[in-house]
């Protein structure tokens, strides 16, 4: 079982480097299949879980448990990738036990006398919280300051408790005692999981230089800091102590390498000071003393680029024989037989299922859908339409319903703009009037009466809009009895919004030649009655918009209207053909949006006509940072 540990300075960059750049590489499960390790341990993610995109987070044959500073973007945060044939007991957030509610708030800081965060006994918990003390209140918020800054994770694997830390660093005075506290809070958690007879890992990046031997020019640092003694500040005494033989915890580098100088982890990279090994030793693997016997190697990868920290990896043996006494063997000879690591981890009936998974947030568990899933192409392709008529609308509603992707799982959520019917009823089918739409230029001209009756019978089955006398229009529909009605415009059968946006037929209205009828022409029709003036021309304005929108459906066909396509949508928006958001070419739609986002361009003079200087306001105010431009002549 191999275990990493990595300063990635932001792990989104990662995929910029050789050899991650290549072809083989350019995505993160190549690159963790390039590490070969079961759990890797990186810090400075630099990411919030807002820009977290599940290619990065849910990485085939991985589980990842994420940390993120709670306020800031593109600052700290961890992150722990572990095999998913590796179970395990437990997950936290944070060192503490506050984030992950296993700590309850002091009276002071509970809501009428009840607990901000639930505590569910039957969660299962890692243990070895550490007490808030005498001021309950002011330590119980310092934890919660602590742990807000997306710095530790907590993974037990029942054989040992796993800490992935990214410790403070002190940029100057001020963050001294933060860098304290947090080491403190560290110790006080791991001597509470020693004392309930816990085996302990500590890794990541400490951020402190405990010897002369981890840095690469102690007597500058001694200079420049004034000080003789190289071990004398705070951070360095406190980890003398953690570490043994003053501690419980071993650096396991040291145990393999003694000696070795030179054994720098972390390398300035303004002065490109990596190829001349002119760094220091920041990043460590801590272990208590029952798991040394497990261990086999613990290395660095200085060659591994991508950060100006290198990876440090540590093996353990498959399996181990102990070393008993010819009385201990006697007594029980089972336990002198060799014990397999993969049993031990077996044996304490782990899980994958923990709520602190990537695999179970909201955004990608299918709870919740990013701004961008609207606006992708539908992979479903639409069914045949079942038209609708009186007589079989409530069984051929049922038999639509069950023929759409039958063995599919239907979505939580539909898209937006759908290229098939979105409606969840089947789609109407609406009958064509070929009475008054002529096929060709050919057909002999139609006369008033046959109109307005073949009219009458479309809108009365489509419950399209009709004419009446006094120009007023109402919505006529029939019941199955055959009976009228009139009804408003919200009805079932109504168009969706989205028919609108369908592609205009090829037929257009000039090929459709409608004469005006005659007042003789009507009297002269049986069964006809007379109509006003007012009445021929509003019942001709409504045949032939009635024609125009019955040319853009196929008479033949029963398949439902075709809604609008991303093609469509450039048609008839001026500009869209720029930037297009529906476009279907990626490659596309990435150059308009990065070319949007270029920087502004600096202009020209106008009175010269040659490019301008641009200059930054530096001085303290509100116009520090922002940009002018005068002329360079």
């Amino acid at each position: 079982m191999k275990f990493m540990t990595w300063n990635v300075n932001g792990i989104r960059a990662l995929i910029q480097y050789h050899p991650y750049c290549d072809d083989l590489h350019k995505n993160y499960k190549e690159i963790l299949d390039y590490l070969d390790a079961d759990v890797i341990c990186l810090q400075e993610t630099k990411i919030n879980r807002s820009k977290l995109e599940s290619d990065l987070a849910l990485v085939p044959g991985y589980d990842s448990y994420w940390s993120f500073h709670k306020t800031k973007s593109g600052y700290s945060g961890v992150v722990i990738y572990v095999k998913d044939h590796v179970k395990l007991l437990a997950a936290e957030e944070g060192i503490s036990g506050v984030l992950s509610g296993n700590i309850a708030p002091p009276a002071p800081l509970q809501s009428n006398g009840r607990l901000n965060s639930v505590i569910d006994p039957s969660k299962k918990k890692v243990g070895g919280y550490p007490s808030l003390g005498g001021d309950e209140a002011a330590t119980y918020a310092r934890y919660q300051e602590l742990d807000s800054e997306g710095r530790g994770i907590v993974l037990d694997f029942g054989f040992f408790v796993l800490f992935n830390l990214y410790c403070p660093n002190e940029t100057d005075e001020t963050r001294l005692p933060f860098k304290m506290d947090y080491y403190h809070l560290l110790e006080a958690r791991v001597q509470e999981l020693i004392k309930e007879g816990r085996q302990v890992i500590v890794m990541g990046d400490m951020n402190v230089v405990p010897t002369e031997l981890d840095h690469c020019d102690p007597a500058k640092w001694k200079k420049d800091s004034g000080e003789e003694d190289f071990t004398n500040t705070l951070p360095r005494r406190w980890f003398s102590n953690f570490l043994a033989p003053a501690g419980t915890l071993t650096d396991l580098y040291r145990v393999f390498h003694k000696d070795e100088p030179g054994a720098f982890t972390c390398w300035n990279t303004k002065i490109n000071a990596r190829p001349s090994n002119y760094g220091t030793r920041l990043d460590f693997i801590l272990v208590t003393s029952g798991l040394l016997p497990w261990f086999k190697s613990c290395d660095r990868k200085p060659y591994v680029v991508g950060s100006d920290h290198c990876p440090v990896v540590a093996e353990m043996h498959t399996e181990l024989n102990l070393e008993m006494s010819d009385e201990e063997y006697t007594q029980d000879r089972e336990a002198a037989t060799a014990q397999r690591l993969e049993h031990i981890l077996d044996s304490y009936d782990g899980t994958n299922d923990h709520i602190l998974a990537a695999k179970y947030f909201d955004e990608f568990s299918g709870k919740q859908q990013k701004l961008s899933s609207f606006f992708k192409k539908s992979t479903t392709q639409a069914q045949p339409a079942v038209s609708e008529t009186p007589s079989n609308s409530g069984s051929e509603s049922k038999r639509y319903a069950s023929q759409v992707h039958p063995t599919e799982e239907v979505p939580r959520k539909r898209p937006f703009l759908l290229r098939e019917n979105s409606d969840s009823s089947p789609p109407t089918s609406i009958p064509s009037i070929p009475q008054f739409i002529p096929t060709s230029n050919n057909t002999a001209p139609a006369t008033t009466s046959n109109l307005k009756t073949s009219f009458t019978q479309a809108a009365q089955k489509s419950n399209i809009k009709t004419p009446t006398k006094g120009g007023a229009n109402k919505s006529v529909s029939t019941d199955k009895s055959g009976s009228k009605k009139y009804v408003g415009s919200k009805q079932s059968g109504q168009q969706s919004v989205l028919s609108f946006f369908t592609s205009p037929s090829k037929k257009t209205l000039n090929d459709t030649t409608i004469s005006k009828p005659t007042t003789d022409d009507i009297l002269a029709t049986p069964n006809s009655q007379p109509m006003e003036e007012q009445d021929i021309a509003s019942s001709s304005q409504s045949s032939i918009a009635s024609s125009s929108f019955s040319q853009t459906l196929d008479s033949t066909s029963s398949t439902p209207i075709s809604t609008f396509s991303p093609s469509d949508f450039a048609n008839w928006i001026p500009g869209a053909q720029d930037v297009m958001p529906f476009s279907t070419n990626g490659e596309s739609t990435t150059s308009k949006w990065q070319n949007l986002f270029q920087p502004r361009a600096v202009p020209k003079c106008r009175f010269h006509g040659v490019p301008c200087t641009e200059h930054t306001v530096s001085k303290k105010g509100i116009n520090k940072g922002r940009r002018f431009y005068s002329c360079s002549l």
